[in-house]
């Protein structure tokens, strides 16, 4: 058997969305408009480099609901720890939503790695979903034979990295988790994005289904020691340790884990 890699996990800020709160905590929290980051995880180990999810690449996509800083390109970020593009051996998606996979067009040499519900679910999502599939996750260069499509639970992709099946926010989401010197953590895409999910508990909003939601929380406090949310506010910067034990259910509520922000005209997308 090959021996376990160790893992480090590096936050790479990838924009920021303002938000109704109730498309993190179903049906809870209508009434506050939040900012919170995006974030794809850098995973490395002996020279493996693995990207999970790859960000927005068009910050005007939402208008003023969306946008980045300078060193909030995927470009930019990995540029930072020291990455190039050409130098991601894997990318491995979450899922498909566009704030998750647009820039996985500018990894064309890179193995993607997605659930195959996943990739069949984004060719015809439910309607509430639709807008957030809208863009092309291949092209010319990237194409349907550079996805690897998972249809396995406890996929051993590589030694101490394993992809778990956590439906709920989408039909083919998937998770992943990593060995790390803190013990396993799971990066958990939006099948949880912030620690209220866990111990209020509270399935994430715009799912497709709130009972996979809530299985896929109890099956990631069942199999991971920490959490890495792609939205999780706690999150700063280039942060490599110390990422949120993962909540109990009734756990007090993480402080100042969401920055609540004035009533705002609501802007409907077409």
């Amino acid at each position: 058997m090959p021996e376990k890699s160790v893992y480090k996990i590096t936050a790479l800020k990838v924009g920021t969305l303002r938000v109704n709160k109730a498309s993190m905590t179903y049906m809870s929290g209508f009434e506050k408009t939040i900012n919170v980051p995006v974030w794809a995880a850098a995973v490395e180990s002996s020279g493996l480099k693995i990207l999970v999810d790859t960000g927005i690449s068009d910050h005007d996509r939402w208008g003023d609901d969306c946008w980045g800083e300078e060193d909030e390109t995927i470009e930019a970020a990995l540029s930072e720890i020291g990455w190039r593009i050409r130098d991601v051996d894997i990318v491995i998606n979450s899922h498909l939503h566009w704030d998750h996979a647009e820039n996985n067009t500018l990894f064309a040499g890179s193995r993607f790695v997605v659930s195959r519900a996943e990739w069949e679910y984004a060719k015809n999502p439910i309607p509430s979903q639709q807008m957030l599939y809208d863009f092309s996750w291949t092209d010319e260069s990237t194409t349907y034979m550079d996805y690897e499509l998972v249809a396995v639970d406890d996929f051993d992709l590589v030694p101490g990295i394993r992809l778990i099946q956590t439906p709920g926010h989408t039909r083919g989401h998937q998770s992943v988790l990593v060995s790390t010197a803190e013990g396993v953590v799971c990066i958990a895409g939006d099948a949880a994005c912030l620690p209220e999910n866990f111990s209020a508990p509270v399935a994430p909003g715009g799912a497709t289904s709130i009972e996979q939601a809530f299985h896929s929380l109890d099956r990631i406090r069942d199999t991971a020691d920490r959490v890495f949310m792609n939205h999780d506010p706690n999150i700063t910067k280039f942060q490599d340790n110390g990422f949120l034990v993962v909540p109990n259910v009734g756990d007090a509520p993480v402080e100042g884990s969401v920055e609540t922000l004035p009533p705002r005209i609501v802007r409907h997308h077409h």
